[in-house]
Parts: structure tokens; sequence; C-alpha cells
């Protein structure tokens, strides 16, 4: 999935954190599978006042549609969670995942109550999209083989997912496309937040507004500071009048 950085081994991003994760994700979707569509009414995001129960707008991340993209979200996790755990740590890697949790919950479930997006929902796509988007941001000259074969910058990849997003939710105006959307923008502005962005955007435009300021002063020379000044300093060239 990506190459290109001097001493990023992918084949050592097997660690604890992504064997538990995956390992766990693997079994509920067997246990899900096995059941017969039980697991998806009780677990999956269902539309409110269809079915809709508090949990689900947690467990319906841990559910997988299809087994294709089933097994495409786990094959993200093993390349990204590594890298992203050990460029964050296990406190800023939970930090960055519950604000963009909480960005696309609430601006989601908004929507679903006013009919704009359908539901139900489950699976990992918005979990993809924030880690693909902070291993962007955190390694933005890391290349993504993307569909294996077409060699990508993650940074490119990181703006790319965001667009993607935004484009799909207003197409097909579902509960995935919008907790994906609204997850992007929240560990978009947990980046600029942690890089101190929000900060330097604040003193360029304090800055221009003093230059705006200074601009209105004209600054008039005396009649005689242009004369040549003696030899050694001093002089009547020094006053002005």
């Amino acid at each position: 999935m990506a190459n290109g950085l001097p001493g990023l081994d992918f084949g050592s991003n097997w660690t604890p954190l992504t064997r538990n994760v995956i390992v766990t994700l693997f079994a509920i979707y067997v246990v899900q599978l096995l059941s017969g569509g039980v697991i998806q009414d009780l677990f999956a995001w269902q539309a409110f006042g269809a079915g809709f129960k508090p949990w689900q707008i947690v467990t319906a991340f841990l559910l997988g549609p299809t087994p294709l993209s089933a097994v495409l979200s786990w094959l993200v996790l093993f390349f990204v969670l590594a890298p992203v755990d050990n460029l964050l740590g296990r406190r800023g890697l939970l930090q960055a995942l519950g604000v963009s949790w909480v960005c696309g919950v609430v601006a989601s479930s908004l929507l679903l109550a006013a009919g704009f997006v359908s539901a139900p929902f489950m699976g990992l796509g918005p979990v993809v999209a924030v880690l693909i988007t902070l291993f962007g941001f955190l390694m933005p000259n890391a290349q993504f083989l993307l569909m294996f074969i077409v060699p990508v910058r993650a940074i490119w990849l990181a703006w790319g997912t965001g667009l993607m997003s935004f484009l799909y939710m207003l197409y097909s105006r579902d509960l995935s496309s919008s907790l994906q959307f609204f997850a992007w923008t929240g560990a978009a502005v947990w980046m600029a937040v942690r890089n101190g962005g929000m900060r330097r955007v604040s003193l360029r435009w304090k800055r221009r507004q003093v230059e705006r300021k200074l601009s209105r002063f004209q600054v008039i020379e005396g009649g005689r500071t242009a004369e040549k000044r003696p030899k050694g300093g001093g002089g009547p060239g020094d006053w002005v009048h």
C-alpha cells in the first residue's frame, strides 16, 4: 500500500494492536454472517423510529456490509493503523478517532433526523477514511499504491478522501457517506489544531490587520534631513524642521 519512506517497514505492521483489532473484527463478522440478519437488526444503525437503538451509533462501526468490503477494510487497517499509532501515540490516536466519531455522529444524526440522508449503516468506512487522512497528514510524502498499481502521495489521498466523501454524500445521501465525510472533517480539523494551523492562520490575519493600519500613515521628512551629513556625524543635516 505505501512505500518510499526510509525506515517505514510495513512488514512489521502486525503489532499487538493491529492483530487484536483485526482478529476481533473478523470474529464479529463471522458471528454476524451466521446470525441470519439478527446482528444487523440489533447493532447496525437504523433509521430513527424504525428500529434505532442508542448503542447502534457505536456498534454499527464494528460490522461489515459485504465480505469484500470487510476484507478491504481490514487490509487498510493492517497498513495504516500501526504507523498512525506509532506517530501519534495511543493517546493521540484515541483523541483523533474520538473527535472524528463525535463530528460524524452528531452531524449525520442531524441530517438523518432532517431526512437528508437515509439509514441503515454498518461498516468501517468512516474509520478507514479517518486513518488514511491521519496517515496522509502525518506522512505526506509517503507513496500509496492505489489499487496496488498507481502511486499516489499520501497527502493527495488524504484530501482526495475528503473530496470523494463529500461528493458521495451529495450523490447517494446515505448515512455511510455522511459519516465518512464528517468524520474526515473532524480528523482534518484535529490535525490542524494539533499542528498549530489555526494559530498560524490567526497570527497571519492579525499581521495583515496591522499592515493595513500602518499603510494609512505617511512619513513626511524634515526639510534638511536629505542633506548630506558631514564626515564624523553631527552637523546641520541631523536637524528636522
